[in-house]
């Protein structure tokens, strides 16, 4: 009786242990719909507001006939208008949490998500979505050090890696240098101006070793400071891109988890860069030069 006894409580352990974890991955996959449907509605609204935009612009009053008008422009100037009317898109999605910073992008990935800022709350969005309720899956977001207001040097992007791919997680695909030149460049927009950034360098790092230099030069808004953080960027890329970094150029350092060292980050820095250079790099992949 005894026997049975404790073999039933076991049992009932098991089956209870069973149902939790069952209950939690349902749980978990409910919010991995949930969030990804939000972040869709997001980048549909930002597409619907630019047709919209493009009809009031237009003098006929036709969204095909303004469609025809940008087909007929010159490459670099028909990305020109059509980034531009991109970036006055996003004041709708800043209606609805004006947190909102900007919008980054990275062609062929999944990464095409707003970008928040919470300077009264550090890290809010570390564990909290879009819309500010508590997520596990948080949502993009700059260090409230960087002030995007002033000539910020480098702006320090965060992002969860999630299994399922989401957020920042496609950025493992940069320690290999084929997906790096498969993927050059990185867009990213402010609520003034589009941008483009071409990838740097690509190193991972322990967020307690106290060599770590990415919170002393968290901005790098001297030029001791700049040269200090590029010099450490450059020695630690796992490969050499030959991208030139001097002082007075603008940088962006994308972050995410690692699990190679102890609370690792994985680092993605990448240079401003004019719309020309942008055009002359794809290029550059399309034809393989």
């Amino acid at each position: 009786m005894k026997k049975k006894r404790v073999y039933d409580i076991l049992l009932g352990i098991c089956v209870l242990a069973f149902l939790v974890s069952g209950g939690m991955l349902a749980y978990q996959i409910q919010e991995q719909k949930k969030n990804d449907s939000r972040l869709e509605d997001l980048s549909d609204l930002v597409m619907e507001q630019l047709e919209l935009d493009q009809m009031e612009e237009s003098n006929t009053g036709s969204l095909e006939e303004k469609q025809e008008e940008l087909l007929v422009m010159p490459k670099e100037e028909r990305i020109h208008v059509q980034r531009q009317a991109r970036v006055k898109a996003y004041d709708k999605i800043k209606e609805q949490n004006s947190d909102l910073v900007g919008w980054i992008k990275i062609e062929g990935t999944k990464i095409d998500y707003p970008v928040l800022q919470s300077i009264d709350s550090p890290n809010f969005y570390l564990n909290h979505d879009f819309d500010k309720k508590s997520s596990i899956y948080g949502a993009p977001y700059v260090a409230e050090e960087c002030d995007l207001t002033d000539d910020c040097r480098n702006i320090l992007i965060y992002g969860h890696h999630m299994k399922n791919g989401s957020m920042f997680a496609a950025l493992d695909g940069y320690l290999e240098r084929e997906f790096c030149e498969a993927h050059p460049i990185i867009q990213f927009d402010t609520l003034k101006e589009y941008g483009n950034y071409e990838v740097a360098a690509v190193f991972s790092m322990s967020a307690v070793d106290p060599a770590n230099p990415l919170y002393d030069w968290i901005t790098a808004g001297t030029e001791e400071s700049f040269t200090n953080y590029v010099t450490y960027i450059k020695q630690h890329s796992v490969y050499d891109r030959g991208i030139d970094i001097q002082w007075g150029d603008h940088l962006i350092s994308l972050i995410t988890c690692e699990y190679t060292h102890q609370d690792g980050r994985l680092i993605v820095v990448a240079k401003k860069v004019e719309n020309d250079r942008k055009e002359q790099v794809e290029n550059q992949n399309e034809t393989g030069e």
